[in-house]
């Protein structure tokens, strides 16, 4: 009786790798084919009959048995059992692992009751064959999928089971959401799936997020845009756009776009179909004026293609509104603000030492009296202005012409001594009455040199200034 329960033992244990082996393939009509002819054990017992004869042969069985010895005296586990002897199971694994370790051990485990028949036996495995495979145990799965290991799903069948899975996993995240999710996908329907998604917001970012990583573009703007997030879908239609390393295609994507959000009648179009404009208004820039363009890297931003339209751009002194290349037409079209193109066109004049143009560019007309004389306006901070100047080793004349600018006597002298511009400090110095500090810096200027001459008249006007002004005090 031992000898055929060890060997229906072993049996089922070779019945079992079968059956996991052949799972993928299977359906629940497995065991009803006839093609899968019935084991006996009939065949065991001989083998046991055989071992009892000695009828396998004698080196056979000396040589198992000897291999079985050798390992065994080899092995000496006294160190290993004196250690473990003192050490408890729950000093090495916590509860929760522990229990964790039980549970999925309890899944493999097809304990039989003693006094059964192989008829009887066989019905049992199939049973608990089907109970673990077919019917979902929720937390062991969780755990085998946060864990990386691969869990067939199919055992999933019904919404609910599919949502308590999904909402098990969503408490701990991880790549196992993404994977549940694409099973739920397969096995359900767009409805269905969608519900979930709008349901479960973290399951939704889950998703964008593979769709994005994935490079599913296409699908990845189309769910975006389900859920309502315009805003989000218009920037990526408007970066894969601009992705397209082909020009013609580029302006084609681009005038798609615009076209398709002009009549969307969405909210947030209005603010982007004008990002969209300038953008194809950009290309088509490009395409014409290829030379100014050439120079420049493959996709520009429209500052880099400011500031070479900048390089071509000769008359500083009108702004040619008609002309498609021109800066000032350009700057409106793009919506690149005053400040922007001021600072742009400064640095390319600066660049190409081209002074005389520099107070044109500040130069405005006022909007209400077009007959009114050009006014010098800035757009940023003129001290920013005179600094950049002075690095690009602007001369003193341009340094002056802006420093002249400044309305704060005292901020224009400071700035003057910093960027050593003489003349300037000396025009800080006469407005601030400076008549002391103007004597001792002429001492130090060269003997007869441009800077110390026009000190000596700044003296002299400051004098006679000063003169006046006691003179007119005396008769009061």
């Amino acid at each position: 009786m031992h000898k055929l329960l060890v060997t229906l033992s072993d049996q089922l244990f070779v019945f079992q790798l079968q059956m996991e082996a052949q799972f993928e393939s299977t359906d629940e009509h497995y065991w009803n084919r006839s093609s899968r002819a019935a084991f006996s054990f009939d065949d065991d017992d001989e083998i046991d009959v055989a071992i009892d004869d000695g009828r396998l042969g004698t080196g056979l069985s000396s040589a198992i048995f000897n291999d079985d010895a050798v390992s065994e005296a080899s092995f000496d586990n006294s160190s290993a059992l004196g250690t473990l002897n003192h050490l408890s199971i729950k000093s090495i694994l916590s509860d929760e692992a522990l229990n964790l370790v039980l549970q999925e051990q309890t899944l493999d485990d097809h304990v039989m009751p003693k006094g059964v028949t192989p008829e009887e036996e066989l019905k049992l495995l199939r049973r608990q064959i089907q109970s673990t495979l077919y019917s979902p145990n929720l937390e062991a799965t969780a755990q085998k999928l946060l864990h990386g290991k691969t869990v067939p799903l199919e055992m999933f069948k019904s919404l609910h089971e599919k949502e308590q899975l999904l909402d098990t996993l969503l408490v701990n995240g991880g790549d196992a959401v993404i994977g549940v999710l694409l099973f739920l996908k397969r096995t359900l329907n767009a409805t269905q799936f969608h519900n979930i998604l709008q349901s479960r917001p973290k399951a939704l970012e889950h998703y964008l997020s593979y769709l994005r990583q994935s490079g599913d573009v296409s699908n990845y703007i189309v769910e975006l845009q389900r859920f309502g997030r315009h805003q989000e879908a218009a920037l990526k239609q408007f970066q894969s756009a601009l992705a397209c390393s082909d020009l013609s295609t580029r302006k084609q994507q681009l005038q798609r776009l615009i076209d398709a959000y002009a009549s969307a009648g969405v909210g947030v179009i209005a603010l982007y179909e004008q990002v969209f404009s300038a953008a194809l208004k950009l290309q088509q820039l490009q395409e014409k004026e290829k030379d100014i363009v050439a120079v420049l890297t493959t996709q520009p931003t429209p500052i880099e293609v400011l500031y070479g339209l900048c390089t071509q751009h000769k008359n500083w002194k009108e702004q040619d509104m008609l002309k498609l290349s021109s800066p000032q037409r350009f700057a409106a079209e793009q919506d690149i603000s005053p400040a922007q193109y001021e600072w742009t066109a400064m640095n390319e004049r600066a660049h190409a030492q081209a002074y005389a143009d520099l107070e044109c560019i500040f130069e405005r007309v006022a909007n209400w009296n077009p007959l009114k004389p050009k006014q010098f306006h800035i757009s940023f901070d003129l001290a920013l202005a005179v600094l950049r100047l002075h690095e690009l080793q602007a001369p003193n004349t341009v340094l002056q012409l802006f420093l002249s600018k400044m309305s704060n006597t005292t901020e224009k002298l400071a700035l003057a001594q910093r960027v050593k511009c003489i003349k300037a400090v000396i025009d800080a110095m006469v407005g601030l009455k400076q008549q002391q500090e103007l004597l001792h810096l002429k001492l130090t200027l060269p003997e007869r040199s441009e800077e110390q001459f026009y000190c000596e008249n700044a003296l002299k006007t400051l004098q006679s200034k000063r003169w006046t002004t006691d003179n007119i005090k005396l008769k009061l």
